[in-house]
């Protein structure tokens, strides 16, 4: 199960995730953002940089709330705790985790006096260097990227697995719950599955987000004492150079002694590290200036220089000020195994340039690098996309190119007139169809007001519909020109566009038809009109006739009646 998952209907590809990913392990597919789990370091900062909120955390709250109902739970509380609450009182902190029910409440800094120790003897020990291994993510990334450097990495487990092992030890019924800024620790008790001591995880986050759900204000919270404390040195491990202040500030010998935080500083070492002459002792950090600015601490209100002095003032205020190295147990081993996860390596030279081609990248000033797709440079985009971690498509100006390649061709060879304006109706694009329907030259009104051109202005009649858009018939009275119109507000650029379709023919061949239909009408109501009055005197005609027919048989019955009587 992944650390970090990610929420589909909000994933925007704005690629801002991969930009921040150090490993690139992030996989974009059907324009979704995948974290690749095997490639993933768990240093949060896709987490810190999604501007849509489409990650989240994995989390053990739920899970931690049931064990409170079931048993004692104890917290190992991460040192960089004073700097990661608005609270002038660092104690309130520990006062709201035993509001919440929580059985006991120590330092992890008392497994960072144990770590410490193991890293004094590295300062002494055979290693050409030894790197500190403090910070999961660190680790995680010299396993996976670095695995040549692996025997570099201090044979030694970090503070919070030291201090959960003590705590298993003083609580043997109770579960073990770290609280603190980093995301990776939840890697890290995942990776280490079958040996650890830590049964959950908990960033100052989801404590910040259970406090709140839980309707307590921590400003409010009675302070409370530690329930065990560390020195006031260890207390210096959330700040970078604090390891080292903490485990060999005070050790003489010919090692050099150097701090690096923030992935990309920590890279920038790690591939010229074989190139130093001498032999190190380097304290690594993913994050910049230490755990204060872990991406589990994103709620807090403090800045950076905050976070820091609040940590500082804390330490100068404690009573247990120094570290007995004598009097403190190491902390348990662990092995680190190389896990080669380099996945842009191996691809042929001609698979490349075939991607490259597929997005319009023929030579290398063709190559942006402009970084817009999350990758730093063309060809390593094209080797993600070899991979399968990448789709064609996340090249901004290739798709820029080839939508304005394709709106340019619609513009230029539809027959139709298309008119960009500004607010002000200064022409802003204006194609050939509109050049000899307007019968002008685009360099001539290039910039101009369209409305005084062409003393028209047929964009007002946007003010009388609903939406941004018009659809009707219009005049143009210079050119005689009817117009079916398709007229446009854009508000997001704020400017309009007209399409004018000129329909003259279609109008004068609808009058024409018009005017042969009232002919039509006309002549069939003269032929009417005329066939009724032949029908009038042919009626007239035949009444005559058939009068004097009725006559003359009237008369020629009387004659053939007379004659029979006389016989």
């Amino acid at each position: 199960m992944g650390v970090i998952n990610f929420n589909k209907a909000n994933c925007k590809n704005c690629y801002k995730c991969i930009r921040s990913c150090p490993v690139k392990s992030i996989r974009i597919v059907e324009h979704q953002a995948q974290i690749v789990e095997d490639l993933c370091i768990g240093c949060g900062n896709c987490f810190k940089v999604c501007p849509q909120n489409a990650k989240q955390v994995a989390s053990d709250v739920d899970q931690i709330k049931g064990w409170l109902t079931g048993g004692p739970v104890v917290v190992s509380l991460a040192p960089s705790f004073p700097g990661s609450f608005n609270v002038t009182e660092p104690l309130r902190v520990v006062g709201a985790l035993k509001a919440l029910g929580f059985t006991a409440v120590e330092e992890t800094a008392i497994g960072a006096e144990a770590v410490s120790k193991n890293y004094r003897l590295d300062y002494d020990g055979p290693k050409r260097h030894v790197i500190t291994t403090s910070c999961p993510t660190v680790d995680i990334m010299v396993e996976k990227y670095y695995p040549q450097l692996v025997p570099y990495l201090s044979e030694v487990v970090s503070p919070m697995m030291a201090h959960g092992a003590l705590l298993k030890e003083k609580y043997p019924d109770a579960r073990v719950v770290f609280v603190g800024p980093c995301i990776s620790k939840k890697l890290e008790v995942q990776e280490q599955s079958q040996n650890t001591c830590i049964d959950g995880v908990m960033t100052f986050d989801e404590l910040d987000l259970w406090l709140t759900e839980a309707g307590y204000d921590i400003r409010q919270m009675p302070e409370a004492p530690l329930d065990s404390q560390a020195c006031n040195v260890a207390r210096f491990y959330p700040l970078a150079g604090g390891v080292a202040k903490s485990s060999v500030s005070d050790v003489a010998g010919p090692r050099r002694v150097i701090k690096i935080d923030g992935l990309k500083n920590c890279r920038d070492f790690l591939d010229n590290i074989d190139q130093l002459e001498e032999s190190y002792w380097i304290e690594m950090n993913a994050c910049l200036e230490g755990c204060v600015n872990g991406p589990g601490n994103t709620h807090s209100p403090l800045v950076q220089y905050e976070r820091m002095e609040r940590v500082r003032r804390y330490v100068e205020n404690v009573d247990r000020d120094f570290f007995d190295a004598d009097a403190v147990a190491q902390a348990p081993q662990r092995e680190y195994t190389p896990q080669p996860m380099d996945i842009f390596s191996g691809i042929p030279e001609e698979a490349i340039v075939e991607i490259l081609h597929k997005t319009g990248k023929y030579q290398p000033s063709d190559e942006l690098n402009c970084g817009t797709c999350g990758y730093d440079s063309c060809r390593e985009k094209a080797a993600a996309v070899y991979r399968g971690m990448a789709e064609i498509d996340m090249c901004l100006p290739y798709m820029r190119n080839r939508n304005e390649a394709v709106s340019n061709l619609i513009i230029a060879t539809t027959p139709n007139a298309i008119a960009v304006l500004d607010r002000d109706y200064r022409i802003l694009e204006f194609n050939s169809a509109a050049e000899q329907i307007f019968a002008v030259s685009k360099n001539d009104v290039m910039g101009r007001d369209f409305t005084q051109i062409f003393d028209y202005n047929p964009f007002t009649k946007l003010k009388n519909v609903e939406g941004n858009t018009y659809s009707g018939r219009g005049y143009y009275f210079q050119g005689s020109i009817h117009f079916m119109e398709i007229l446009t507000y854009i508000p997001e650029q704020d400017m309009y566009m007209g399409i004018f379709v000129d329909i003259s023919q279609e109008i004068k061949k609808e009058n024409t038809f018009r005017q042969m239909q009232v002919e039509t009408l006309e002549m069939a109501q003269k032929v009417i009109d005329k066939q009724m009055r032949v029908a009038h005197e042919i009626a007239g005609l035949l009444g005559e006739t058939t009068a004097e027919t009725k006559v003359t048989l009237t008369k020629l019955q009387k004659i053939v009646t007379t004659e029979a009587g006389e016989d």
